[in-house]
This record gives C-alpha cells, sequence and structure tokens, in this order.
C-alpha cells in the first residue's frame, strides 16, 4: 500500500533552509521502491482536498512547520493555519500511522484534538522544536525499519527510539499518541 507524504514547507525560504524532509524521505522511499504518493502543498484549500477525497494510506507523513501556544494549536502552512477541527472527519481513520514532522505538534493539546477529527489511530511527532534534519534522520529510521526490515510499527518505533537516544537532540524530542 502506499504512503502519503505533504510536503508543506514550500516556501523559498525553507528550501534555502534546507527544510524539506517530506522530500528527503520520498527519495528514500522510492530508493527502496516502495510507493509513495507525494505532493508539494502550500494552500489550504489544496491541502484539505487532498484529504477530504476519501485517503487510503497506510501511513501518512506531514512536514511543516507547527504551534502550540497558549490555546492553540495548528499546523502552519506557507498561507494559512490547519487548526485540528478543520481537517476532514475520519481521513485517517484507515491508516496505521501519521507521523508529523511539525514543531511540537506531538503535543497533547494538538494530537488529542487532532486524533479525535480525522480518526487516526497512532501519531509521531516532536514534542517540542527540532531541528528537520534530526526530524528526518528519526523518520528515515523509523520507515526504513517498517519497510526494509519489515517490523511493526511498535517495534520500529521501539527500535527507532534506541537508536537515537544517546543523541542529544532526540531525548524525549517524539512523542506516540495512540488512540484508545
Amino acid at each position: 500500500m502506499a504512503m502519503l507524504i505533504l510536503e508543506c514547507c514550500t516556501k523559498k525560504a525553507d528550501y534555502n533552509s534546507g527544510y524539506r524532509d517530506g522530500y528527503v524521505l520520498n527519495e528514500f522511499l522510492r530508493m527502496i521502491d516502495h510507493p509513495v504518493d507525494y505532493h508539494e502543498i502550500s494552500r489550504k484549500s489544496d491541502f484539505l482536498d487532498l484529504l477530504s477525497d476519501e485517503p487510503c494510506y497506510e501511513h501518512v507523513y506531514i512536514s511543516s512547520h507547527g504551534e502550540v501556544q497558549g490555546g492553540e494549536a495548528y499546523l502552519q502552512l506557507p498561507r494559512a493555519r490547519v487548526y485540528p477541527e478543520e481537517f476532514p472527519e475520519d481521513c485517517f481513520a484507515s491508516t496505521e500511522l501519521v507521523g508529523l514532522s511539525a514543531c511540537s505538534l506531538g503535543k497533547v493539546a494538538f494530537t488529542d484534538r487532532f486524533m479525535q477529527q480525522t480518526g487516526a489511530r497512532m501519531v509521531v511527532g516532536p514534542k517540542k522544536n527540532v531541528l528537520f534534519a534530526d526530524s528526518a534522520i528519526f523518520f528515515l529510521n523509523l520507515f526504513y525499519l517498517m519497510h526494509c526490515q519489515e517490523r511493526g510499527v511498535k517495534s520500529a518505533l521501539a527500535r527507532t527510539a534506541d537508536f537515537l537516544k544517546g543523541t542529544r537532540p532526540f531525548t524525549g524530542a517524539f512523542t506516540v499518541r495512540r488512540n484508545r
């Protein structure tokens, strides 16, 4: 089954700063012959339309900026914010794992509302600010274990966390939220 990658860091400043971990993950998955549906998204309407088309993907990866501050929690697109309540209802109900490469969006303030709205069963994302390069290493390792080593999500997450635990940028950076 194909994986959906949404690269939402599409501003020229993002390109120049190397904020293209979705692109990097896409190239890696293509290298190992894993089917990928890759989209560069900058407009909110395009983002929501794509997710409204009843996507059926085993895994979804969203690369963007994110913010959790005070009472607000949102995915930051180049031209707009997307709040958890704005995602299409149950758009990830058939998805095993949603990976969010967006600072702070692994926090409960975002993930609880996001999971309730989208029907996502498992979300992995950073609970603090992380470099896009660090996020890319985390998710490359995770998806490598899942797709090349045929490990299940839980095993791949445990191995990825164990592999990266000795590096300072990763200590406590990523969190896993499961829908109960």
